[in-house]
């Protein structure tokens, strides 16, 4: 029986070869018509070259054939396709820039050189002088691709995170709801959709439509973002088109908000931001100073190019939908190309975008900018491994800044062996990290526990130890950064039940994680004498807490009622010589130099904002230098300055300051200091 399907097997397909080889010209050509209807750009492709390696005169079939593989991204065979017929303008006036693309993107960077001037040389049309800024824009690009090989990031790791999440159609705009969660969307079966997955150790489980999102009965629906305090999450709502494209797929902006455990329906977002015959994508939302902002991208009038980010914004002390007209980001963000998939990283005051019209050393790349809404620094390419010579956007960094996720149709390795689709990559900062994970279960009944307080102290040889933090997780779940070849112990607490404790020493080469999981018994709480000594804080390289609650509101004490009565503040340092800390809280854990003075206990300072090109003399620093001392904290290996105005020794203070200054600096905040050390952004 095996025997005969085998011989069955191989009669079928030497059959099916026997009859694509017998296949006319003119039958391939049909077939790539038809396929080209339907969407089928790849097979069509093919046909089209079949047909022309059949009549190599015809060179318009060669040209079709190129045509298709330019529009699924397929730059080796779009250029080899291309080379044929580069001189042919009659087909097409712009038909060598398209094949010096093609070899761009196909890394072949000196014949791109070559063939883009040969363009500008040639073009005569009356849109001459826009080609000619938009090639030098490429060659640019080119020419810049050996000096940031060069520079390349070597303490960023690319992950690829496998077919739970990637598929063979496009998989794009991923955001983490937590450390564990992804949410991210997928054209996997022609439409596209929302999915979401859960990390399970170094993979990731089969992503599944999220649990309680509404139904979406027309349409396709992509490209999530969730506001910051987890009430409303905003998409996009697309036609129904047969190919999902990310760039020509009509989509609106719709909101859903949070219902107790479940969502409401979806609603359009208004006229003036949805306007007809539009596309309104690609949305990311933050909370600054009270307000809104949604980023977005849209090909609305008005704007530079094709796709431009714009922004809207709305009072959070109302839950209506009523944003601000759409305000355009302006001409340094924005070119004569496409912009899309906006992200705002708070912490460092950047925004993150992808664009053709910048130069690039692929298609899209990624860029970053400091500033905020329409002040913008002159964007600056992100690098390798950020970017290559493909199509490279949806940039974002997770909550704890230890590492995101991008998107991106490059080869990777054995796991991604073609640029037709685009895929979804994770990336770690700083290579491999070690960290401490664990569950807290009540050991009756085998139930995680939530509101769990951890505390991770270090060991000493001489019996001797230091707290090092103490981080409240609310849902069962602990997770540190730890350093090597040092010995901790970690003791769990909550409310009715007894505290539990295990020790552990970081000196496994092979291990990245440790932890174990802790079963926790009802009762009263150990009671333990002080250790016999207690060290001073370690300023560097702590290890940090990494709590993944996305409504975690744990920022500082707000219970005035626990409040002890602070010492008065003694001056631990006040030399001017520079320092090197780190900050302690698990969202502001970055290494930073400073010769600001340093205070015991707790005090508070104003961030203003964080800049790649600080000018002390700005005339805005004047506005409000009477509030307080103007400070500056360099974050290492940013190329960022925070700007500070310093010091406060209590919580009222520290808010009349930040009342004060918000007139000059909408984005400011205040920033916990404790015993000289940054602790980082607390609401008061």
């Amino acid at each position: 029986m095996t025997r005969h399907l085998v011989i069955t097997l191989l009669f079928v397909g030497i059959l099916t070869g026997l009859s694509a080889q017998s296949m006319s010209w003119k039958k391939h050509k049909k077939l790539a018509e038809d396929q080209m209807e339907q969407g089928e750009y790849y097979e069509a492709a093919q046909n089209f070259q079949a047909a022309w390696e059949q009549k190599p005169k015809k060179t318009e079939l060669i040209y079709q054939a190129a045509e298709a593989y330019y529009l699924v991204n397929d730059y080796r065979a779009a250029a080899a396709a291309y080379q044929h017929v580069a001189d042919r303008k009659d087909l097409d006036p712009l038909i060598g820039l398209k094949y010096a693309r093609s070899l761009k993107q196909d890394g072949q960077y000196d014949k791109a050189i070559e063939v883009f001037g040969q363009v500008a040389d040639n073009y005569t049309g009356q849109d001459k002088a826009i080609l000619d800024e938009i090639i030098q824009m490429e060659i640019q690009g080119a020419e810049m691709a050996g000096q940031l090989a060069a520079r390349q990031d070597r303490n960023m790791e690319l992950i690829y995170p496998g077919s739970s999440i990637n598929s063979d159609d496009d998989d794009f705009a991923p955001y983490p709801i937590t450390p564990d969660m992804l949410y991210f969307s997928s054209s996997k079966g022609g439409k596209a959709r929302i999915y979401s997955s859960q990390r399970q150790g170094r993979s990731w489980s089969q992503a599944d439509i999220p649990a309680n999102f509404p139904v979406i009965q027309n349409g396709q629906y992509a490209n999530g973002t969730l506001s910051p305090t987890g009430d409303r999450f905003y998409f996009t709502i697309c036609n129904d088109s047969r190919t999902w494209d990310p760039l020509k797929t009509r989509c609106e902006l719709f909101v859903i908000k949070r219902n107790g455990t479940n969502w409401t329906e979806p609603t359009r977002l208004p006229d003036y931001i949805n306007m007809e015959g539009v596309t309104s994508t690609m949305p990311h939302v933050v909370h600054v100073g009270g307000r809104e902002i949604l980023y977005y991208s849209s090909n609305r009038e008005g704007g530079r190019g094709g796709m431009d980010i714009w922004y809207v914004v709305r009072d959070l002390g109302r839950n209506d939908d009523d944003f601000t007209f759409p305000v355009n980001l302006g001409p340094v963000v924005n070119t004569l190309g496409e912009e899309i998939t906006p992200y705002y990283d708070q912490e460092e005051g950047t925004l993150y975008f992808a664009s053709n019209g910048h130069p690039s050393i692929g298609g899209f790349d990624i860029f970053r900018s400091l500033g905020e809404e329409v002040n913008w620094t002159i964007p600056e390419n992100a690098g390798l491994p950020v970017n290559s010579g493909s199509n490279d956007y949806g940039f974002i960094i997770n909550r704890d800044h230890t590492g995101g996720f991008l998107v991106s149709n490059r080869p990777f390795g054995g796991e991604k062996n073609n640029t037709r689709n685009s895929d979804i990559f994770e990336f770690t900062i700083g290579g491999d990290r070690i960290t401490l994970r664990g569950n807290v279960y009540d050991k009756e009944n085998g139930e995680l526990l939530n509101n769990i307080s951890v505390s991770l102290y270090q060991k000493f040889d001489d019996k001797t130890e230091n707290l090092l933090i103490t981080k409240d997780f609310q849902n069962g779940s602990y997770l540190f950064e730890l350093l090597p070849d040092r010995s901790f112990r970690v003791e769990v607490n909550r409310s009715g039940y007894a505290s539990a404790e295990y020790s552990f020493i970081t000196n496994d080469p092979n291990t990245l994680t440790y932890g174990q999981p802790i079963f926790m018994t009802t009762g009263d709480p150990i009671m333990r004498p002080e250790p016999p000594v207690q060290r001073p804080p370690v300023a560097n390289n702590p290890p940090i807490s990494r709590g993944d609650n996305m409504n975690n509101t744990d920022f500082g004490n707000n219970n005035p009622d626990l409040e002890e009565t602070p010492e008065p503040p003694v001056m631990l340092n006040n030399s001017g010589d520079v320092y090197t800390a780190r900050g302690t809280s698990a969202k502001d854990n970055l290494e930073y130099t400073s010769s600001a003075p340093q205070h015991s206990g707790t005090y508070y300072k104003i961030q203003l904002v964080a800049l790649g090109n600080f000018d002390p003399t700005s005339s805005k620093l004047d506005e409000v230098r009477n509030i307080g001392e103007v400070q500056t904290e360099e974050i290492v290996g940013r190329g960022l300055t925070r700007v500070l105005l310093a010091d406060f020794f209590s919580e009222d203070d520290a808010i009349a300051a930040l009342n004060n200054v918000r007139g000059v600096f909408s984005s400011a905040y205040i920033v916990k200091y404790e015993n000289g050390i940054r602790y980082g952004r607390v609401r008061l």
